[in-house]
């Protein structure tokens, strides 16, 4: 019985854990007010930025729930690093996704934000767009949201400058439009 009731704990702590993780990321708009974005997951952001999506499933980032043993997979203090979150539709993202390190995407994803065309145009505006929209520009501290040595018994010592190349490897096109959105 009383393994019964563990089993029972640790699967409803994990189902809360997607639900609160399906729960979109809150942000502030220019002018103060609260907005909800939603995850949209990576295959929507191959759409446009496909040379970084085929870099991005070579790395440990894009294999990162595979790599939890089937127990640690049922702690959320693990798989709240180890998935991305989950959809408006309730489909957990596996992995660390783009949205992990970029913001839930459902806003800045939108053609009127994401034009190469228009970023090419005027990158400060559109780019400032994309962030009042909910995008992240990864820093240190984007990072060490998950690498950290508090909760992690795999924990290995992080170096931001020698580890940010290897989350996704531009392209040599992609290195060149920096700028602009791959895409569009």
């Amino acid at each position: 019985m009383a393994k019964r009731l563990l089993v029972f704990c640790v699967l409803a702590a994990f189902t809360a854990f997607v639900a609160l993780a399906a729960i979109a990321q809150t942000a502030q708009t220019k002018d103060g007010a609260k907005t909800t974005h939603q995850f949209v997951g990576a295959a929507k952001c191959k759409l446009c930025h496909k040379a970084e999506y085929d870099s991005w499933l070579t790395t440990s980032h894009a294999k990162a729930f595979d790599a939890l043993s089937a127990e640690e997979k049922k702690k959320p203090e693990c798989v709240k690093c180890h998935i991305t979150g989950a959809t408006e539709k309730g489909e957990m993202l596996e992995g660390v996704q783009c949205e992990a390190c970029h913001g839930a995407g459902s806003e800045y994803k939108s053609p009127k934000i994401m034009s190469k065309k228009d970023w090419a145009s005027d990158p400060a505006k559109y780019l400032k767009m994309a962030i009042d929209a909910g995008l992240v520009v990864p820093t240190e501290a984007v990072c060490k949201r998950c690498h950290t040595p508090e909760g992690n018994p795999n924990f290995k010592p992080f170096d931001y400058a020698k580890m940010k190349s290897k989350v996704h490897v531009m392209s040599q096109k992609a290195e060149t439009e920096k700028k602009a959105p791959a895409g569009k």
